[in-house]
């Protein structure tokens, strides 16, 4: 993989120890990383290049001018973006849409159509928000700004939408939240998952079930990952983080895994375990499964974790 770090620029997020890291994939499709506050390899946007162009994901927020800088370093313009598509509304992936399309003059918005509403008007989204991770974590990610609905192209269950010798196509993949959709590029035989697959940070070398709350449905993720298995994808693009080539194996250690934390959470529920002690009991695990040591495990996959833990535990109290 190709890296291309950018010099120094007046203006740069003060967290940040290094520049935006704009990886290649291939000639037509690259990897921005958004630097999710101020950490590498933790949230990834991707950027299809045909014709037209493309922005899948687009991270926190925060994540703006890091967004912008990747963009500028692979020479593209906000000026020049025909779409941008977050994959659903979590915060991590559409926090910066907002703030992007106002930058974006000729760009449309590609989203499901069950996360458009919270596009428009991103209030419930904050406070649900909010709710899960706290006022400290939300100032730290920052607020959405809503996007005009004119400017959004709804997806119900797929979408064909011509780049100009790439082919994109939204297919709507719940499971993991009802508004996701996953995106995949015929002519590369590139899959950009979303959350349909779980976490494959570079620095711990399994699969982690993303599970956050409200919306986790295990039933509706295992179909999507079957679904998605059925495309024959040769390179898997996950936002958390980076390139698979193993796609069918992440596929299915996503739905093997989450089903496995289900019962797992549902035990420890049982014998009474809180939040905390299912939170510990699955990072004990990960840790053990990964060979990194506790007190050696990343803090970005320790937060993953736990709000891992919170959606299952929700998903349990609608789901005896």
């Amino acid at each position: 993989m190709l890296h291309a770090r950018l010099k120094n620029r007046q203006g740069a997020h003060p967290c940040r120890e290094q520049k935006v890291l704009v990886s290649k994939v291939s000639d037509r499709v690259y990897m921005i990383d958004t630097l999710a506050l101020g950490k590498p390899h933790s949230v990834a946007a991707y950027v299809l290049r045909g014709s037209k162009i493309a922005l899948v994901d687009c991270g926190y927020a925060t994540s703006a001018g890091t967004v912008l800088e990747g963009l500028l370093e692979l020479g593209i313009a906000p000026s020049d973006v025909d779409y941008l598509v977050p994959t659903h509304v979590h915060l991590d992936h559409a926090g910066s849409a907002g703030e992007l399309i106002k930058r974006m003059p000729r760009a449309t918005v590609i989203a499901q159509e069950r996360g458009v509403p919270h596009l428009i008007d991103p209030t419930r989204l904050i406070q649900s928000a909010t709710s899960v991770f706290g006022e400290e974590a939300i100032n730290s990610f920052g607020r959405p700004v809503g996007i005009d609905g004119e400017r959004i192209l709804a997806v119900g269950e797929e979408l064909h939408v011509q780049l100009g010798g790439l082919s994109l196509t939204a297919l709507h993949a719940p499971g993991h939240a009802p508004h996701q959709i996953s995106v995949f590029v015929e002519e590369e035989k590139t899959l950009v998952a979303a959350d349909a697959v779980g976490i494959v940070y570079p620095t711990v070398p399994l699969v982690i079930p993303t599970t956050p709350p409200p919306s986790l449905n295990p039933g509706e993720l295992a179909r999507t990952t079957e679904r998605l298995a059925q495309l024959d994808a040769r390179t898997l693009l996950a936002p958390h983080f980076g390139v698979r080539t193993d796609v069918l194996h992440v596929l299915e250690a996503t739905r093997k895994k989450t089903e496995e934390w289900v019962e797992k959470v549902r035990a420890l529920k049982r014998s009474g375990s809180s939040l905390d002690g299912v939170a510990s009991a699955l990072r004990k695990e990960v840790s053990e499964e990964s060979g990194i040591s506790e007190r050696d495990f990343p803090s970005y996959a320790d937060v993953s974790i736990r709000a891992s833990a919170m959606g299952i535990l929700h998903y349990l109290e609608k789901n005896p």
